[in-house]
């Protein structure tokens, strides 16, 4: 495997130093590389950061993130789909950039710099050992670098360490069709060039399930012809008739897995009770800790509530006027995400305002409206939230007016 590593890391080392591609300086025209990223995507970055790009595909695109959530792209070279990540986690989330070779990581904090992105932290290291801790990371992405790997096995055994339970894995990769030719199989030039260290789909699978994952996708983005003139660019260690055998071969894949996550259980594993005085400290750190405003909790908290594992660990709101309820301050710890805490405490607060009579419930968001449409919420406009809640709340100053604005009918 070494013998593998170090011949990836000089080739990739020269192609960054270079300013070109690993197979070829036209990345336009590049079977593997062009054209997958779209001008919208590349607003507020350099113009010639995807020039840098040694990527099979556009994996923080497909990954669907969320704000707020800590992202960890595996090799991630110039750093094009860590400043991506950061962008689309917001300021409350991060993104991680792990790579292993000095020349990339230097380019990448320099990408960064003329960025601006302040969420975003390049670290060496190799992706078969992750130098991060256990159950840290939300979504894992890489882009065409696990198939370099000589130890894929404990590349997806790391990703699943790392991972909060609940969490994604949303890899590009290379994929074999059916087995190389002995001749590629045996170039160590191919390994840096994505080919020889492909895996094939059921291979991918079976390691992706022995590793633990589950909800396993593979989905095809682009199917190479290598027998042209960008065929031998790409290859320009084999032989025509090497490159002939190995057309069809080879696919661009999309690959999606989950960390599976079992529920915790109230009275069991945590305790949901009413908000206590003794709590404000810990309710208002984990507001700011999730960007959320702790306008109005001091004056609302006997209508709050929390999970209590030991500590607070997750928290929301609930300011009444009338038959209106307004859902307010839903956080969870980020450590304790993705297990069930958030659907809970919001089964809750909906309960406690039926319980008191409201018929309707709304709610402001900046980061969860992706989240509360799974629980019934509908987008409404701002004017249609009733002023006699609004008044009531602190949280008429404390959103701005980009919060999206829901309603649900208890």
């Amino acid at each position: 495997m070494e013998q593998i590593r170090e011949e990836v890391r000089k080739k990739y080392a020269a192609a960054i130093t270079e300013t070109q591609s690993c197979c070829s300086a036209d990345r336009s025209c590049n079977p593997v590389t062009g054209n997958l990223y779209q001008t919208a995507e590349l607003d507020g970055l350099p113009a010639d950061l995807v020039a840098s790009s040694f990527g099979c595909g556009n994996p923080t695109i497909l990954a669907t993130l969320h704000a707020g959530e800590t992202v960890l792209d595996l090799g991630s070279g110039a750093g094009l789909d860590v400043l991506l990540s950061a962008k689309r986690v917001g300021s409350y989330g991060k993104a991680y950039g792990l790579d292993m070779t000095d020349e990339m990581l230097a380019v990448a904090r320099a990408n960064q710099n003329r960025t601006g992105i302040s969420n975003a932290e390049f670290i060496k290291g190799h992706i078969e050992a992750i130098p991060l801790p256990d159950h840290s990371i939300d979504v894992i992405v890489s882009n065409c670098v696990i198939n370099l790997s000589g130890d894929k096995d404990q590349v997806l055994a790391e990703a699943y360490r790392v991972l909060k339970p609940g969490g994604r894995l949303a890899v590009s990769d290379i994929v074999l069709t059916r087995p190389l030719p002995p001749s590629v199989q045996q170039s160590l030039s191919a390994w840096s060039g994505c080919v020889a260290g492909a895996l094939s789909e059921t291979d991918y699978r079976h390691k992706l399930e022995t590793a633990g994952f589950n909800d396993l996708e593979i989905v095809t983005t682009r199917i190479y012809d290598f027998t042209d003139e960008r065929g031998a660019q790409f290859l320009p260690d084999l032989q025509p008739e090497d490159r002939q055998a190995l057309n069809g071969s080879l696919i661009s894949a999309f690959i999606r897995a989950k960390k599976p996550v079992t529920p915790l259980t109230s009275g069991t594993d945590f305790i949901l009770r009413p908000a206590k005085p003794a709590d404000l400290t810990a309710i208002e750190c984990l507001l700011a800790a999730s960007g959320l405003p702790t306008e109005g909790v001091a004056d609302h908290l006997p209508t709050f509530f929390v999970v209590d594992m030991g500590g607070v660990v997750g928290v929301i709101g609930l300011e009444l006027a009338g038959k209106d309820a307004l859902l307010r301050s839903l956080a969870v710890s980020g450590s304790q995400r993705k297990q069930g805490l958030g659907s809970a405490l919001f089964n809750h607060a909906v309960d406690q305002a039926r319980q008191v009579g409201a018929t309707t419930a709304y709610l402001l968001t900046n980061t969860a409206d992706q989240f509360v449409v799974r629980w019934g919420f509908t987008p409404i406009s701002r004017g249609e939230i009733p002023n006699s809640l609004l008044t009531a709340s602190t949280l008429s100053t404390a959103c701005p007016d980009s919060c999206a604005c829901l309603q649900k009918i208890l």
